[in-house]
């Protein structure tokens, strides 16, 4: 019995000692789940990403749909945010107008003592059918709110129809990588955009050069951040109404009406914003076979499109400058050279024409931008 427990002991010894062996210190554990937890944070941040927010919304009676959704908490390492807008029907069918409809960024960060009422998209909706032909959506670029698109983010969608409801679906897609500047921040210049008729008036009342029948339209930009390297303008404008007298073609105010609106930097015209036909029949990102006039071409969009994003960069950023911006309508009727010739809507129409428009300023750097221009109105 002796000489079995001498052989067994060295036995027991060897396994003993190659288990301890195997064990790490606890430290080192530590270590690699550190490692372990950065890594997978790392990956989270460079790995594009969707962000479902609304999910087949109900949309009727001219309703306004507002909720909070959860975004990545930080846009660093974000080079472009999409949105995706998808309209389905109930099982009653489709409601049977065009209308104006829009999303709005109203909160940002869990913040909310601060309302923004931002828009980043616009659309019209088609006459009676849905969307879901088009491949992605309509797809809007809303990149220059990256720096608002984090954390608890209150999103608000909302459409003018009358008859009928909408689903709604509204997709972020993220995706990962370098952008040219690493920072980046929004300010409001104009925002007449709640609804197609919240435009300025076109035609009507007292026009200066300043203000649009009560809408102002020039404004005085200070205080601008000394290291911006990069600053542009982004514009959603649209026309509605079928005022008189109609401008050459028969095309009325200010849906058919072909214009040249744009923006002046320190009184002097600098971008113009063509609103042209789209070719509304033909363009592959407008619905098909719609339940009404669809293939007509309005004037710079098209019943089942969304609305063009009209993006304007100035050669040089205004780093540390004051500077004075002007949105100036189109105004004459028949004569491009005689700016006197103003139209003046003849109230033929009851509904009046109407210019739903927003524009922001999009200011750009490589360094930490800490602190936003004021924006004035011009006398």
């Amino acid at each position: 019995m002796k000489t079995k427990f001498l052989l067994i002991t060295p036995l027991i010894m060897v396994i003993f000692w190659s288990m301890v062996g195997c064990q790490k210190p606890k430290t080192e554990l530590a270590t690699a789940d550190l490692m372990t937890n950065k890594l997978t944070k790392e990956a989270a941040v460079n790995t594009d990403t969707t962000v479902k927010t609304f999910i087949k919304e109900p949309i009727s009676n001219s309703s306004t749909a507002t909720k909070k959704f959860k975004f990545p908490s930080s846009s660093a390492n974000v080079k472009k945010i999409l949105m995706h807008v998808y309209l389905t029907c109930p099982s009653g069918g489709c409601p049977p107008w065009d209308v104006y409809a829009n999303a709005r960024l109203m909160k940002s960060n869990g913040d909310d003592s601060k309302t923004y009422g931002y828009e980043l998209g616009r659309w019209i909706t088609p006459y009676g059918k849905d969307n879901t032909s088009i491949p992605g959506g309509w797809v809007i670029d809303v990149t220059d709110f990256r720096s608002l698109l984090i954390g608890d983010v209150t999103l608000e969608t909302r459409a003018e129809v009358w008859s009928g409801t909408w689903l709604v679906s509204i997709d972020f897609e993220i995706q990962r990588g370098t952008p040219t500047y690493k920072y980046s921040t929004i300010v409001p210049v104009m925002q007449y955009n709640d609804w197609s008729w919240s435009g300025i008036n076109f035609g009507k009342g007292t026009v200066t050069a300043n203000n649009y029948n009560g809408k102002q339209t020039g404004f005085k930009i200070s205080g601008m951040p000394s290291n911006i390297e990069r600053t542009s303008f982004r514009s959603i404008i649209s026309g509605w109404g079928q005022a008189l007298p109609a401008a050459p073609g028969s095309r009325r105010f200010a849906e058919w009406a072909f214009r040249k609106h744009g923006i002046s930097i320190d009184d002097s015209p600098t971008f113009v914003h063509d609103m042209n036909a789209l070719g509304c029949a033909v363009n592959p990102k407008v619905v098909k076979n719609q339940a009404g006039n669809w293939t007509g071409d309005r004037a710079g969009w098209c019943p089942g499109l969304e609305v063009p994003v009209r993006t304007d960069v100035l050669a040089s950023p205004k780093a540390g400058a004051t500077f004075n911006f002007n949105y100036v309508l189109q105004e004459d009727q028949w004569n491009p050279l005689n700016l006197a010739q103003k139209w003046k809507d003849d109230g033929t129409d009851t509904g009046g024409a109407y210019y739903a428009l927003s524009t922001y300023m999009v200011l750009e750097s490589n360094t930490p931008i800490s602190n936003l221009p004021t924006v004035s109105d011009r006398p």
